[in-house]
């Protein structure tokens, strides 16, 4: 993936607002996450807030977001909804093509 686009934040927002979400994590890899870290200690920068990951491919558009899913929701169906809100989003704001929507439940309760 290349080229992480600027409007995650409100991504964060959208994705937060499905019910039965109730935590976001990084999307980013594990190595890309801890380079960024000591690079915003290093250069004291703020941290990055962003958790949902947006980049441009030869396809399209690829997002990627990690949730937390509330006790009482069926993670599927939670998974659905966050799909629906990201593309609903997109589509309101962006004139990219999606090609691709990735959800991954990270914690159940």
């Amino acid at each position: 993936m290349s080229d992480v686009l600027p409007q995650t934040d409100r991504l964060d927002e959208a994705v937060l607002a499905v019910p039965g979400v109730d935590t976001l994590y990084s999307a980013a890899p594990l190595v890309a996450t801890v380079i960024t870290t000591a690079v915003d200690a290093l250069t004291r920068r703020p941290p990055s807030a962003n958790s949902v990951l947006v980049s441009r491919e030869k396809a399209g558009l690829s997002v990627a977001v990690k949730i937390g899913v509330t006790d009482g929701h069926a993670a599927t169906e939670v998974c659905r909804r966050v799909h629906d809100a990201i593309v609903e989003h997109l589509h309101g704001h962006e004139e990219h093509e999606i090609a691709e929507v990735t959800v991954t439940v990270a914690r159940i309760g």
